[in-house]
């Protein structure tokens, strides 16, 4: 596993001028309403791209935020408070699997910049198919392999044909990749 996200650095995840490599509009403009299923943002998270996501959607089915740190759950529902002055995304502990929610019952998930810290991405991958309804989609954005001007080592950091041959292992079978982000891949499957 790569590093995971140290959470004394997570001024860093809401800093404005992300929006200029990673603004979260240009992929809810691929995003579709999954008709009555759930929402999971997995590696939530301060909720950077969750909220926009329930902004958009709300209504439409119950939200989640997974991560493995309690800490970042704890930042999110503070967030959550501050700007819906209620908790919007029901927090889950992503700290073994599988993951308190039921079988098929989210329509769209979105994992970003997480991947490349995924311990057993098979696993993982298997779980976030396990929680898909049929036709729903799995969104995954992270890093290229490739030199940028800030993100994790090189040598954490997955190649976009290896994360097709995880996601082909894991049972998705149809794959795309969307060109959105400048330093970022970002890759849909669907269930």
């Amino acid at each position: 596993m790569g590093h995971v996200f140290d959470t004394r650095m997570v001024d860093r995840l809401e800093d404005p001028a992300r929006l200029e490599f990673q603004n979260p509009e240009k992929l809810l403009a691929l995003m579709k309403s999954p008709d009555g299923k759930g929402f999971l943002d997995f590696g939530v998270g301060t909720g950077y791209f969750a909220f926009p996501v329930y902004e958009r959607f709300q209504g439409k089915g119950p939200f989640f935020g997974a991560d493995i740190q309690p800490e970042m759950l704890s930042l999110l529902k503070e967030r959550s408070l501050g700007r819906f002055g209620k908790e919007v995304l029901k927090g889950v502990l992503a700290d073994s699997f599988p993951l308190p929610i039921e079988a098929e019952s989210i329509g769209l998930i979105w994992m970003i910049n997480v991947y490349h810290e995924v311990a057993d991405r098979k696993q993982t991958l298997e779980e976030l198919k396990r929680l898909l309804s049929p036709g729903g989609s799995l969104f995954i954005v992270d890093w290229k392999r490739e030199e940028t001007p800030s993100g994790p080592p090189m040598e954490e950091r997955v190649a976009e044909v290896d994360l097709y041959d995880d996601l082909l292992s894991a049972g998705f079978d149809r794959i795309r990749s969307w060109d959105i982000y400048p330093w970022h891949m970002t890759v849909q499957a669907e269930k």
